[in-house]
């Protein structure tokens, strides 16, 4: 169960639901200067912006580093059409603290200026400045991806491995976003109690990213409708209160009928990409999300 302190503040966001979205989507346009967010010191870790990508983009350190020859390629949400660089910066640097592993984050072009598949194209970019700019393995890497950058990370690896080419240490995804169709019954049943997500606006980004309501079941719109065959190790977080829970549920059954070693880990009654929220739930799923990616860089 959630701690009190959890549960009250989930409580009073969800009683100002309305008014909190309003508030979170404005927070999620805020995008400082680039140089201001790398001089940010939060969560154990420095960060130096990399102007060379094309696109705005950082290495985020861990101040204790355990790994000398890897990376997290971290893949930032916002339903494909938000998020920016302080968003970036304050997800994955815990992540980064918690695992000892640096990682390159970066902010992609963002529907419906830009849909499918201009964020896949900035992600591939992104993950070959790792290899080849930076020096790393494939089997080095890690991918991080949080609601949309779940369904991103998923995305790319899919590419990668139809392609031919060799598969990440791992994929850690955290709420991932993943039927943009919104088949799973928790987009209805958990309505109600969800503190931060609503369906409707959730479909309005969907079509922007897809360019059309007809191809939300692509696998490349939705990765919940492709074959998982031959990704690597996969461990999902969400929250038992978020309408994307059938997502995460059904991700791993596919999975897992795929043959790919997945778990999923369920936060009981914590919200979408509660990671972001402070909450003691928050840290330990971020702790045991490290704990993942040092596996995956030791198999």
């Amino acid at each position: 169960m959630p701690t009190k302190r959890s549960q009250g503040m989930l409580g009073l966001i969800r009683s100002h639901k309305r008014l909190m979205t309003g508030i979170s989507n404005d927070i999620m346009q805020i995008d400082p200067p680039l140089e201001r967010v790398v001089k940010m010191r939060l969560n154990g870790t420095t960060a130096a912006a990399v102007p060379d990508l094309g696109m705005p983009a950082m290495k985020v350190y861990p101040h204790t580093r355990l790994f000398s020859d890897a990376a997290i390629l971290h893949l930032h949400g916002g339903a494909y059409v938000s998020g920016g660089m302080l968003q970036c910066r304050a997800i994955i640097s815990p992540i980064c603290a918690a695992s000892g592993v640096p990682a390159l984050t970066f902010s992609y072009r963002l529907a419906p200026e830009f849909s499918y598949p201009a964020q896949i194209e900035d992600a591939l970019r992104a993950y070959r400045y790792l290899l080849d700019q930076g020096g790393y393995a494939p089997n080095r890497i890690v991918f991080v991806g949080e609601s949309a950058g779940g369904n991103l990370a998923l995305a790319l690896a899919m590419k990668l491995r139809d392609e031919g080419e060799p598969m990440p240490a791992g994929l850690a995804l955290l709420s991932p976003w993943v039927d943009l169709a919104q088949q799973g019954d928790s987009y209805r049943a958990l309505a109600q109690v969800d503190a931060t997500l609503n369906a409707d606006e959730l479909m309005d980004s969907a079509i922007a990213f897809a360019g059309g309501k007809e191809r939300l079941t692509d696998p490349a719109i939705s990765p919940l409708y492709g074959n998982f065959t031959g990704l690597p190790p996969t461990e999902i977080h969400c929250g038992t209160h978020e309408i994307l829970l059938s997502d995460s549920e059904s991700l791993e059954k596919a999975m897992i009928r795929d043959h790919v070693d997945a778990h999923l880990i369920r936060w009981e009654g914590m919200c979408h990409v509660f990671q972001a929220f402070g909450f003691e739930e928050s840290k330990a799923s971020n702790i045991q999300l490290g704990a993942f990616i040092q596996r995956c860089l030791t198999r």
